[in-house]
């Protein structure tokens, strides 16, 4: 669609160019004439040719307008297509499309060095879902996106793994910077779990270092990490 639209915006900006070009020279020839400038007014049917032309390059100039009005709207609609495409519908941080993605800026060894990556969920949604009912579980998954979002920030990548699954990446990142992570997060849990008594969320996380691991691929290194979670 990216392509569309840029050729689309092309196309309109040829034509607005080429339109405009028109007007500047036939001023220019009536500038330049004063022979000609005065027959407009002299002559019926000179005037008449005029004025059309004049109305047909102001209706002109209108729908390209327009046209430019709906090419915003294009991209806007792009923007959220893509958005759609890589942000969970229930939570709006990144999916498991995202997470793949992730998965291919880490395609080398070299490029996994210093990776630490860390694997949560909520250890109690079952337990949620079944004594408060589903929406109020799918709540807690919501909150605990956003306390999950903005814990990580300043360290790396968030995204949801499906589920209750959550997946965070930090780059340059040792067991001393892991454990600030953890523990941020941990305590905005804890805060909100003080605020929400009727809905308490309990957390299970594990973490592993590349640096640490005999591993090659990054999906390895992430297999470690469930593993560790009992997975």
């Amino acid at each position: 669609m990216k392509k569309s639209i840029k050729s689309y915006k092309v196309t309109k900006i040829c034509e607005l160019s080429f339109f405009l070009l028109m007007e500047i020279v036939f001023l220019v020839i009536l500038i330049s004439n004063k022979t000609m400038r005065s027959s407009i007014f002299v002559d019926r049917s000179l005037f008449i040719l005029c004025a059309i032309m004049y109305f047909t390059v102001l209706v002109t100039l209108a729908i390209l307008l327009l046209d430019f009005i709906k090419l915003k709207q294009f991209k806007i609609e792009d923007h959220n297509l893509e958005q759609l495409a890589f942000l969970d519908r229930k939570t709006g941080i990144p999916n498991r499309t995202s997470v793949n993605l992730l998965f291919e800026n880490y395609s080398t060894v070299d490029s996994m060095k210093g990776i630490g990556c860390v694997v949560s969920e909520i250890a109690n949604i079952k337990e949620i879902n079944s004594v408060s009912g589903k929406a109020i579980g799918d709540k807690a998954i919501r909150d605990f996106s956003q306390i999950y979002e903005k814990s990580a920030d300043g360290f790396g990548f968030v995204g949801r793994n499906g589920g209750n699954e959550f997946i965070t990446v930090i780059e340059k990142c040792n067991n001393d910077k892991m454990a600030s992570f953890i523990n941020k997060l941990e305590s905005s849990i804890g805060e909100y779990n003080k605020a929400h008594d009727e809905c308490n969320i309990m957390v299970h996380s594990e973490y592993v270092l590349f640096d640490s691991e005999e591993v090659g691929t990054f999906s390895e290194l992430i297999a470690r990490a469930y593993k560790k979670l009992g997975r």
